[in-house]
């Protein structure tokens, strides 16, 4: 007979494993996209809605409008983080 607590810890472990499984899909079916909307811009870079204007109007993100609906390709996402990437100096 198992203890009380080894039972909940394997429950506590057994949940882990199950949301990080659920994260890991999430962030997978992001980024298997080729585009993304505004909304799910500003949710991957926790940001508000004036700074993806910013942003858009820095000339920081390539972005396509149409009508009033702002979408993102993906590669310009990595672009846009390759072009801003600052290494650690040693």
């Amino acid at each position: 007979m198992s203890h009380p607590f080894q039972e909940s810890l394997s429950n506590i472990e057994k949940r882990l494993e199950e949301l990080t499984h659920a994260v890991t899909k999430k962030q997978e079916r992001i980024f298997d996209k080729v585009i993304i909307d505004n909304d799910e811009f500003q949710k991957l870079f926790k940001i508000s809605p004036g700074t993806a204007a910013n942003w858009r109007e820095k000339g920081l993100i390539a972005y396509s409008q149409i009508n009033n609906k702002i979408v993102y390709k993906i590669e310009d996402i990595n672009k846009m983080l390759d072009d801003n990437y600052r290494p650690f100096k040693k």
